[in-house]
């Protein structure tokens, strides 16, 4: 089939720059943490634990279920470095006092954590932080996330986690 004009060669050229560069800010976006939404599906994930945060000043306060893909699960089972992939979720809530019992109170925010070595600021990690509705929290992966992570579990990957059964 012949060209006319060479338009479809030349649209090429012209689109390609403009779509790779596209693609690098999507992936930067990606990699700050404040981009995206959590995983639909990770409540039916390996639950790997369940913990209260009871300190109203910690800026973790909360009801907090953990879960983990397969990718993470493999490595939190028998250890080692996490693959690119491997994702934690933690769902929170507010806690509640009921008859001496804590238990969830409303939904408080969802925070995700993502392993991709491209993201060399955070030890490998992208953090993501999204409000009751799914929307994104404006929040600094370093000095909101990463620091914690480092000062507390960089023996282990940056995880907090430890499996149990």
């Amino acid at each position: 089939m012949k060209k006319r004009n060479g338009f479809p060669g030349r649209l090429a050229r012209i689109l390609a720059p403009s779509f790779l560069s596209a693609l690098i800010l999507l992936a930067a976006v990606a990699v700050a943490g404040e981009e995206g939404a959590p995983p639909k599906d990770f409540r039916s994930w390996a639950h790997s634990k369940s913990t209260v945060v009871a300190d109203k000043a910690n800026p973790l306060h909360g009801f907090h279920n953990q879960y983990v893909n397969e990718v993470a699960l493999a490595t939190l089972r028998k250890g080692g470095e996490y693959k690119d992939g491997a994702i934690f979720v933690d769902s929170v809530n507010a806690v509640e006092e009921k008859n001496g019992i804590y238990v969830p109170g409303a939904k408080a925010k969802t925070l995700v954590m993502i392993r991709n070595r491209k993201a060399e600021t955070t030890g490998g990690w992208v953090f993501q932080a999204f409000d009751p509705a799914g929307k994104p929290m404006k929040i600094d992966p370093v000095k909101d996330c990463f620091e914690c992570h480092q000062t507390g579990a960089k023996e282990s990957g940056f995880v907090f986690h430890k499996y149990s059964e």
